[in-house]
Order: structure tokens, then sequence, then C-alpha cells
């Protein structure tokens, strides 16, 4: 099989397994080494679907990229490595409350009040620092490597840096994600109340399957889960499991955020 061909038979973006540009896709921040098949530069959404179709008939792994600052090998796959900062790099929206309320003695101090921003993974956290701080706001989530992350890499890893212990991580700062599942479609992934979750396990579909499966999991084995969260104020080594269900709330953007690699 020809890999580039067929891929870049199927999508709009770049597809590259030159011996230069495998090599700088081996490594990242970390000491690890591994040499993709293929790095591919999506150009959207549907070339992510694509990708993950072939992807899974094709039993090949699919590593998402952002910056590469990663010191765990997150980034790192023997398979197809697809870089997002080409493409996926456009910020749709900020916006920040008329009358918020205050998040904290240290933010009120700054100047900063509550808001949101809609983005795409590839955005790097440096330009995004620049837009929002125009509107006086920040995401106080930045890892040390925030001028060279970008926010689908700090999603990947569950980021944090200096101003972690006090306003937390990532995961405390995502509201909802669209997640290209395994079957090839987007979904909108955010909180959902029991009655909402009920419905979801209703659906006879990919969907309603993946919430299904992972709600009679985490019921099933609630002790074990619990009692495996390590007791650590940061954590990069996902699935957070233990995360998706507080008794109120199920939500699946637990277990996506820190899942990278």
């Amino acid at each position: 099989m020809d890999l580039k061909k067929e891929i870049q038979a199927l999508i709009k973006g770049e597809v590259a397994n030159d011996e230069e540009t495998l090599k700088r896709y081996s490594r990242d921040a970390s000491l690890f080494e591994v040499k993709p098949q293929l790095v591919v530069f999506p150009k959207d959404k549907e070339d992510l679907k694509h990708l993950v179709l072939f992807a899974q008939k094709h039993n090949i792994s699919l590593t998402c990229r952002g910056g590469g600052s990663d010191m765990s090998g997150g980034p790192l796959g023997g398979g197809i490595v697809l870089d997002m900062t080409r493409y996926f790099n456009k910020i749709t929206e900020i916006s920040r409350q008329a009358d918020p309320e205050p998040l904290g003695p240290e933010l009120v101090a700054e100047g900063l009040v509550e808001g949101y921003a809609i983005t795409q993974p590839g955005v790097w956290y440096r330009d995004f620092e620049k837009e929002v701080a125009k509107r006086n706001l920040l995401l106080p989530c930045f890892p040390a490597s925030k001028e060279i992350c970008t926010l689908g890499g700090m999603v990947g890893n569950n980021a944090g840096g200096e101003k972690t212990l006090q306003y937390g991580k990532t995961e405390d700062y995502v509201e909802q994600l669209k997640v290209v599942f395994a079957d090839g479609n987007e979904y909108v992934v955010k909180p959902l109340p029991k009655q909402e979750l009920e419905q979801k396990i209703a659906q006879n579909n990919f969907e309603g399957e993946i919430y299904s499966n992972l709600w009679k999991l985490i019921i099933t084995d609630r002790g074990l889960i619990e009692n495996a969260k390590p007791k650590v104020s940061k954590n990069s080594a996902g699935y957070f499991l233990w995360d998706v269900w507080d008794r109120k709330v199920f939500d699946l953007n637990k277990l996506v955020i820190g899942s990278q690699g």
C-alpha cells in the first residue's frame, strides 16, 4: 500500500513522508523518539473524518500534534501524525461578560473578569493570550511552554503551570468540545445532567453506545475508579474516569482532556 498516495487522494490537506519531516516529527520536548510513517496537515474537519475512518480501517495509529512542546512523548506516534497548526489555527470568538462575577481576589486586583472563547486546536497560546488580553481576560492554566504550545495541546495534556494551584488546570476551563469519534462523525461533547445523559444512552447509534458503556463502567466499578485517582495536584496521565460523573453531571470532556497519546 502506498500510504501517502492513498491518504492524499482522500483529503484536501498536505501529506509528507520525506526523511527531514519524519525526523522533525519524531521528537517533542521529551527524551523519546518515535518515527511516524506519515505526517499529515489536515485542512478541515472533513479531512479529519476521512483520516479517522482510514486509520480505523487499516489499524494505524492517529496522533494529533500541536506545538510539540510536551515532555512526555504524547504527540509522538508510529503511525500517522496530524499537525493541527497549519490550518486549524483560527480564534472564532472571544466574549467578555458585561456584568461578571469576580473570579477571585487576585484576578479582581488584576482587573480580570469572566468570559469565554471559541477556538480551533492549532491556535498558539501566545497568540490567544494577546487577543484575550485586549478584553482584559486571561486563561490562567497556561504551562511554562506557553510561548510554543497550542490550545489543543493544552487540552490533550490537561496543561497547568504557575497559576494552577490557585486557579486549576485546563480541565477546569473547557466547557464544550467538538470531537471526531472513531466512527468518523463529529459530536459536541458537553456536561450533561442525568436526564440528558439518559437520552444519550437511549440513542441507537455510536454516540449512544459510548455513553452507555461508560456509564455502566463508571457505575459498576465506581469504588475501584475513585480509589485509583492519584492523590496529586497535577496529573497528566489520563484517562480521568473518576472525574466524568460527579453524581450530578456526566461530562465526557473529562475523558477527552488529558488523553493525549
